[in-house]
């Protein structure tokens, strides 16, 4: 039936594509070539994008470019190229147009972003990754850690089929930065089920750098950093904006996003934006069985304004996220027999009929971030950024509660973040460019004693304070690289002890940390980069303090304070090149990290709330070798193929055994048909196919039965065997294929964008390994996806 489907919609496509009815002025032209101001040579692989659109190029060898399928109207281009200052104007299209640009020399960052000067910049020895507007509405109305598992070394740790959060190189949650418009993204990410509080939708770029880049960022950056860009804001007067709407079969998702941004007339320089976004899903479906409790509400929005001059420039934002997310049902057990029962059964112990209800189990969490930045530049020293940050994260987690008690919340947090940074992007001094900068955070995290139950984690405040420069040796044909980095972090703990008396311990932490890189322009357009560098972080307080049920993992968690600092050293290199037809890039790495701090499963218990796993945090010392390989081939101007593959053993350096929750081993292919344009706009067809083989390198399994037998005979699971274990096998490898159709409706001077896609596109029934619902149900059977873009 759905091959059926398919060739129907294919033979649709291609009657619509050839009919040439109901034309409009939509297949208007911009080319030209990019040169070098001072000496008229031409510069090859600069980037043209046409803003608050989809569209944009990629010079070829010789400097030209050319975009097609546009409308008459007026076009702001932005076009980029390392070494050079980028290039923006607003051009005005009748008729096939060609221009020139010349393109000012000038010694920054690699690589700039999509976003204003002041904020974060990427190490230039680092390859970066990226998705573009068009890659993200393809990948609209899903999470964040979704979105960004589809690059190569990125996966998702998931907590059912709703709550997911993104795993670069084998490393999660706290180990991870992620910079929400140039802020550093503070919540209670040290959950493995707490998913990131952000809205997709207000991005149109996501980058992500995939090494130890704590030099520019600060501590925690040991698994890699995120940027979450949205666009410029405009400078001139005029109003645009955007509307998406997502449905899914699934889970009877619906989504709608809208942005609409504009400048004041006789006010250049000024600009604002207001966006907005709201998401619903019910239960989701595995191929035999629904998925009880699963449901989303979403609710966001974000305001924007800034002005911006020649010589500075301010800005103020504001978001707010507010989710609502349910957990599955039958995660949560009433007794150990229960447990056993459910821990590897084919069905989940409790399945009811679709639902949009979000019932317990439950989290609600909002989250606000309120950002002022401002930027000036200093004629004889470069660019002085300043910029502030307040965030406001409440995180409830609602359990099936006695008496009557389900309203209230059983862990109820609210964290509240100032951050501070300075920074100059120094001028040029000869062939040396430098980047100094200081960044101050005071976090304070209270508890809501509505709970009635001991909090799972205590009261806190933490004062973290840290200084880096960064000094750069640019060449023709090579870049060097070298920075250093202190960071101080002091913890005040306010916790009850066993006899209810209150304690006050203090944490001191500090470490140097420090990078060396190199990046080497070889012939034919082959890049390479090599980066050496370290990275630590200080144990949270959950993992010093945790004590009792975490309601959102189903576990059991309990913390150690005597936990140390974990140490990374890591090593990655790559080769890259980018040309009209042929895009690749190799990277490998290899990453040791002492006194590496995870959930250890010791134990199973028996509470009034339920029979849980018991897990504790432990450190040991750790490795990560992998390769990541990305690879796009344009065969012609009709077929394109892409392939990712993603390789990784990580190890227990001091116990000689492999570590728990480390993604396995991930291939993924696809092939593009474009076709020609007739009514329908870039029109193309899409299959893919996502290979995951089983873990291989998983933990021994100690099951349920034997964990209670253990504990009948007073026996130690960890006397003969030092190494993790786990309650269940790692599941078997499994290969899903995806099929999507892509067009543009012309509609007056704009387009009407449209995605349709079907995943898991056999229903095929698997488990993966980095689901921690794993134990309990399948993954999500077969969904159908449509996705709508206007842009004005």
């Amino acid at each position: 039936m759905i091959l059926k489907r398919l060739s129907l919609l294919i033979l649709l496509l291609g009657f619509f594509n050839y009919s040439g009815i109901g034309q409009t002025n939509c297949d208007l032209k911009l080319s030209g070539v990019i040169v070098e101001k001072n000496s008229g040579e031409t510069i090859p692989l600069a980037t043209i994008e046409v803003t608050h659109t989809q569209n944009g190029a990629i010079a070829n060898e010789n400097g030209e470019f050319e975009i097609t399928n546009l409308c008459s109207g007026s076009y702001e281009i932005l076009i980029r190229f390392v070494g050079y200052t980028p290039y923006k104007e607003t051009i005005s299209i009748t008729k096939n147009t060609k221009i020139q640009v010349e393109l000012v020399p000038e010694i920054k960052d690699l690589s700039e972003v999509t976003v204003e000067a002041e904020k974060a910049e990427e190490i230039a020895t680092l390859k970066q990754l990226e998705f573009k507007k068009e890659e993200l509405f393809r990948k609209s109305g899903e999470s964040l850690g979704k979105t960004l598992s589809g690059m190569s070394g990125v996966n998702m740790l998931q907590t059912g089929p709703n709550i997911a959060k993104p795993v670069i190189h084998g490393l999660h949650s706290s180990r991870i930065l992620i910079l929400n418009n140039g802020i550093r993204q503070e919540g209670q990410q040290w959950g493995q089920e707490h998913a990131p509080e952000i809205d997709p939708f207000v991005a149109t770029n996501l980058q992500l750098i995939k090494g130890a880049a704590a030099v520019k960022y600060g501590s925690d950056a040991i698994g890699g950093v995120i940027l979450v860009n949205p666009p410029d804001l405009p400078e001139t007067a005029g109003i645009s904006g955007s509307f998406n709407a997502v449905g899914n079969s699934n889970n009877g998702m619906y989504t709608g996003s809208a942005m609409v941004e504009g400048g004041i007339e006789g006010l250049n320089g000024f600009g604002w934006r207001l966006q907005g976004s709201y998401k619903k899903a019910g239960d989701s479906k595995a191929p035999n069985y629904r998925l009880t409790n699963t449901g989303t509400l979403e609710k966001n929005f974000s305001i924007g304004l800034g002005y911006h001059k020649e010589k500075g420039g301010l800005e103020l934002y504001f978001s707010s996220f507010d989710a609502e997310m349910g957990v599955l049902r039958s995660a949560h057990t009433g007794n150990l027999t229960d447990l056993e029962r459910a821990i590897g059964s084919d069905r989940p112990l409790y399945i009811s009929e679709f639902s949009y209800d979000i019932n317990n189990p439950r989290q609600h969490v909002q989250h606000q971030l309120l950002k002022l930045n401002g930027h000036t530049d200093w004629s004889n020293l470069g660019t002085f950024n300043m910029q502030y940050g307040l965030q406001r994260n409440q995180r409830k987690e609602f359990d099936i509660r006695r008496g009557g008690r389900s309203t209230i919340p059983a862990l109820s947090l609210e964290l509240i973040t100032h951050t501070v940074e300075l920074d100059l992007d120094m001028k040029p001094i000869g062939d040396f460019k430098g980047d100094i900068g200081a960044s101050f955070l005071f976090q304070g995290n209270s508890n809501d004693s509505e709970t009635g139950i001991k909090p799972l984690i205590p009261n806190f405040d933490n004062w973290t304070v840290g200084v880096h420069g960064i000094w750069r040796y640019i060449q023709n044909s090579y870049e060097l690289e070298a920075g250093v980095r202190y960071d101080y972090k002091h913890y005040l703990v306010k916790r009850f002890d066993s006899q209810n008396n209150l304690l006050k311990p203090e944490f001191d932490f500090n470490n140097i940390t420090g990078s060396l890189g190199a990046v080497f322009f070889l012939p034919s357009g082959w890049n390479f980069r090599t980066n050496l560098g370290t990275a630590w972080r200080a144990p949270h307080i959950n993992e010093l303090y945790s004590g009792g049920l975490h309601h959102g993992s189903a576990a059991i968690e309990m913390g150690n304070e005597n936990l140390l600092s974990e140490k990374a050293i890591k090593w990655i290199s790559s080769f890259e090149k980018a040309s009209e037809n042929f895009d690749v890039n190799i990277s490998a790495y290899y990453n040791y990290i002492y006194d590496y701090i995870y959930l250890r499963p010791e134990n199973v218990e028996l509470t009034i709330q339920g029979a849980f796993p018991l897990l504790s945090y432990t450190q040991t010392d750790a490795s990560f070798i992998g390769l990541d390989t990305d690879l796009k081939y344009h065969l012609n101007e009709h077929f394109d193929v892409t392939g990712k593959l993603s390789l990784i053993k990580a190890e227990d350096q001091l116990n000689n055994g492999p570590l728990i929750n480390i993604p396995a081993n991930r291939l993924s292919a696809g092939v593009t048909y474009n076709f020609n344009d007739g009514w329908l706009k870039e029109p193309y067809i899409s299959l893919s196919a996502d290979m995951v083989d089983k873990q291989r390198n998983a933990p021994r399994v100690v099951s349920i039965s034997e964990v209670i037998e253990a504990n009948a005979t007073n026996s130690d699971l960890f006397t003969n065997d030092k190494t993790v274990f786990d309650f269940l096998a790692a599941p078997a490898g499994y290969t899903n294929f995806g099929f999507s159709v892509g067009f543009k409706v012309p509609v007056s001077e704009n387009y009407i964008a449209v995605y349709a896609s079907v995943e898991n596109m056999f229903n095929n029934s698997y488990r993966d390994y980095m689901n921690r619902l794993r134990y309990y149900s399948d993954e999500v059977g077969r969904n159908f996806s449509i996705k709508l873009n206007y842009s004005f």
